[in-house]
């Protein structure tokens, strides 16, 4: 009866704070972290300001908590769309079209990523990064693995991955401050066309860029 008694308040306590969560993600995308109140958000998740108090210690705390609820989902979806195909490509296709999709269903992380970052620059930045590089190794593993199998040229891994994961924060950013006003998914065919054959047409001056990228490296 304990065991069970545990369990069920664990459960219970776990809701609430998602519930809590919830509604704060809701306000602080709408008001932004300074004009948000916690007595608004108390009001609006229908509890009394003290309980929010109890989970969190203050405003900022349940910011930062939204925050990291939010980029660990990302994480989490990213990894169970790529864990379902051992190609290469098919890889890095899942994980563009995963990572879209994750901010068009959550576009109150995007909204706070995007407006908070002159107020908690180091402290967003810090998560953010601490996501990417938690898994840049499973990335680098998985261009690695596509240039040894021939499909993938030769190039530097670490400048690829960073120029897809800017190219994709890119398109959210454009996406949110236009407006939303056209779906985000319907960029992902050719973001990832683009990203795997180039835009050249032209045989023999795609050639002639790929010499010149030589060129560079050299």
């Amino acid at each position: 009866m304990k065991t069970k008694s545990t369990k069920k308040i664990k459960t219970l306590t776990e809701k609430r704070r998602d519930q809590i969560l919830n509604v704060a993600s809701s306000i602080f995308s709408k008001k932004g972290f300074t004009k948000a109140c916690t007595d608004e958000i108390a009001s609006t998740a229908n509890l009394g300001k003290g309980t929010i108090y109890r989970y969190f210690k203050n405003k900022k705390e349940l910011f930062f908590s939204v925050v990291d609820k939010g980029l660990d989902k990302l994480k989490e979806t990213i990894l169970t769309e790529v864990e379902s195909t051992e190609d290469p490509l098919k890889k890095i296709e899942k994980a563009i079209k995963a990572y879209l999709s994750f901010f068009k269903k959550n576009r109150n992380l995007a909204d706070i990523l995007i407006h908070e970052q002159s107020t908690f620059r180091e402290r967003i930045a810090k998560r953010y990064l601490e996501h990417y590089y938690g898994n840049v190794n499973r990335i680098r593993q998985t261009f690695t693995a596509g240039i040894k199998q021939g499909l993938i040229k030769e190039m530097d891994v670490d400048s690829i991955v960073g120029i897809l994961i800017g190219t994709l924060n890119g398109l959210i950013y454009r996406w949110q401050i236009e407006g939303r006003k056209w779906c985000l998914m319907d960029k992902a065919p050719v973001l990832i066309k683009i990203f795997f054959t180039g835009i050249i047409k032209d045989e023999k001056r795609k050639k002639e860029y790929e010499e010149k990228i030589a060129d560079y490296k050299s």
